[in-house]
């Protein structure tokens, strides 16, 4: 007991029994405060924990946010910059040229640089990037290309020579030719648009006069005024070069003619169903027979469709593989949409392989036609991606050793070199193809996907187009590599995207189709025309001849023999195509002063005396 405790014994021994209640009193009372203030404290601890837990979980979801909002500005400036570089820069996936551009932005940050001066021109000197590629300043004509060019032209010879004012000039008999210089320039003539005037007689027989009409062999349609000629350039001006049929009306206006826009697209719509739909049909048939295809996609806007402005339509187009040992043909279908349906109805009976995109659809077929049809992948859209990545990254203040070292670079030099080692198979036969890629593509493809699974997706600092593309080639592998398993299949779906084109370009000059029978109709021309383009013949020429052909023979006009000699490839046409061409309309007569054989030089009585003279003498 300590000293200060035993005085407090002490003084309570020595108060009286009130003043004991009044110390025990006061006691309770400063316990029951102390209690109060305790609980108080307690309440107020909760309050301040439960105020620090929504302050740290506030903390964490604006964390959060700043990271989202991070990539979602990322996203944004990518396809910002991405969508400047479609607009403003070059479309190319070539390394050297990506390297070679800097991404289109705007520095703001940045003051404005002093001009300087330009640099004084000197001449252009081949120089090799170190990381591949070669800037040329031109490329070195072949000799004779230009004689191998005009081979095919009618040609046209003229001797320009004013004897008149060369007697006036040198003197009469003072001259003579000693030789002549050739100068070859190309010409046009403007095409000629008349009116043919046809006559068929009515015959009165017998003596009771019966009028017999004699028919008038196949007209396209009964009392119309086209032609198979005018309606075959309308139809090759519109699929072929792209020309919308109100810039045709001005061009047939300028010529004379008064053929409205109305008119011919009327006569193209109808010509498609009635004409040229029994052809296209059997191109499908025929299709359906090579077991090697690719195929794509692209959108078409069609105004009257049922649906809501605006609404985008799709149009397919199915080829036969680029390396398939077949003729060519590509085929167009129109669709109200990108759904798996049309897949399934198109490849109903299909057996093979399809090089294609990434789009799942073609994965969805694939699973529910197992065994019987395989999807390819496509390694242009696979570099495609790396491309787009490159061409965002600032490589401004980069070296070349640190270029050299981008993920982006790496991955399409190994890419560049799979294309350089497979594009001079081509022409060999699928079974050569097949044993030279084993032997050097294949070692090459393995090096690239070792280098892309060693790629780090989840890494903070890499971008999201790199990490797009290095997700797109490892999901997509097993479709990647399943061009080396067969020599008919091509490494991607270049020729397929190739031959969209025509409709692409089209599509940009007249921007949509007015119903869904006009998008159909241009499906069915666009067939026709891209298979003729495909095996290389006169797309004018083949019009003409099926619409020249079809109406003759109306009758056994969806026979399999005689469709077989409506397809650009048969010797029928073949033959149509070599007399046309040689019967084409030759060049206009000569104007005054031309010759179109030698002309020897005049000479007067007096200078033939002496050079007989002078001949003798020798």
């Amino acid at each position: 007991m300590t000293s200060q405790e035993a005085r407090m014994i002490e003084k309570e021994q020595n108060m009286s029994r009130e003043q004991l209640l009044d110390v025990i009193l006061d006691l309770k009372k400063k316990a029951a405060e102390e209690e109060a203030y305790r609980a108080e404290n307690s309440l107020a601890l909760t309050a301040m924990a439960k105020e620090y837990q929504a302050l740290v979980s506030q903390r964490d979801a604006l964390q959060a946010e700043v990271a989202n909002l991070k990539k979602v500005i990322s996203h944004i400036s990518d396809v910002s910059r991405q969508r400047a570089n479609e607009i403003f820069g070059r479309s190319t996936e070539k390394l050297s040229d990506i390297l070679s551009d800097t991404p289109c932005r705007e520095d703001v940050d940045e003051a404005p640089k002093e001009p300087t001066a330009p640099a004084s021109p000197g001449p252009t000197v081949p120089r090799k990037n170190s990381l591949g590629g070669r800037h040329t300043g031109g490329k070195n004509k072949k000799a004779g290309k230009r004689e191998e060019d005009f081979s095919r032209l009618p040609q046209r010879t003229s001797f320009l020579l004013d004897a008149a004012a060369l007697d006036s000039q040198y003197g009469e008999g003072n001259w003579r030719i000693s030789f002549w210089h050739r100068h070859q320039t190309l010409e046009k003539c403007r095409p000629t648009v008349y009116v043919q005037n046809t006559y068929t007689p009515v015959i009165s027989v017998g003596l009771e006069h019966v009028l017999t009409t004699l028919p008038y062999e196949a007209p396209l349609w009964q009392r119309s005024f086209a032609s198979p000629s005018i309606l075959a350039e309308i139809l090759y001006q519109k699929f072929s070069l792209s020309l919308p049929l109100n810039r045709q009306e001005m061009l047939y206006s300028d010529s004379g003619a008064a053929l409205s826009r109305q008119t011919m697209c009327h006569w193209a719509t109808r010509a498609a169903f009635d004409f040229f739909q029994p052809v296209c049909d059997y191109l499908v048939l025929r299709q359906l027979k090579v077991p090697y295809h690719q195929c794509d996609e692209t959108t078409l806007l069609v105004n009257r469709d049922g649906r809501s402005a605006g609404t985008k339509s799709y149009v397919w187009v199915h080829t036969t593989s680029e390396l398939a040992e077949s003729a060519p043909i590509i085929v167009f279908c129109y669709e109200l949409t990108r759904g798996t349906e049309h897949l399934r109805k198109y490849y109903e009976d299909f057996k093979g392989f399809i090089t294609c995109d990434a789009y799942c659809s073609y994965q969805v077929l694939e699973k529910e036609k197992q065994g019987v049809i395989a999807i390819c992948g496509c390694m242009m859209h696979m570099r495609r991606r790396f491309a787009e990545s490159l061409s965002l990254v600032d490589k401004s203040s980069l070296g070349e050793e640190a270029i050299a070292e981008l993920p982006e670079v790496k991955a399409l030099l190994l890419i560049g070199r799979i294309y350089d080692a497979d594009e001079p198979l081509k022409t060999l036969s699928a079974g050569e193809r097949l044993a030279k890629r084993q032997e050097t593509v294949k070692p090459l493809v393995e090096e690239y996907f070792q280098y892309i699974e060693g790629l780090d997706t989840e890494d903070p600092l890499m971008g999201e187009k790199l990490k797009d593309a290095v997700n797109y080639s490892k999901n997509q592998k097993e479709y990647l590599c399943r061009f080396l398993t067969d020599g008919h299949i091509p490494c991607d779906n270049g020729f397929c995207e190739r031959s969209l084109r025509i409709l692409t370009i089209g599509r940009k000059n007249f921007l949509f189709c007015d119903s869904v029978d006009g998008a159909k109709a241009a499906a069915v021309m666009y067939s026709i025309v891209g298979t003729a383009r495909a095996n290389k013949v006169n797309v004018y020429w083949y019009l003409r001849y099926i619409l020249e052909n079809i109406p003759k023979h109306a009758d056994i006009a969806k026979t399999s023999k005689f469709l077989e000699t409506m397809m650009p490839w048969s010797s029928e046409y073949r033959e149509y195509e070599r007399l046309r061409v040689s019967q084409v309309m030759g060049p206009p007569g000569l104007e005054p002063n031309e010759y179109s054989d030698r002309p020897r030089t005049p000479r007067k009585k007096k200078m033939e005396s002496v050079d007989n003279e002078a001949a003798k003498s020798a």
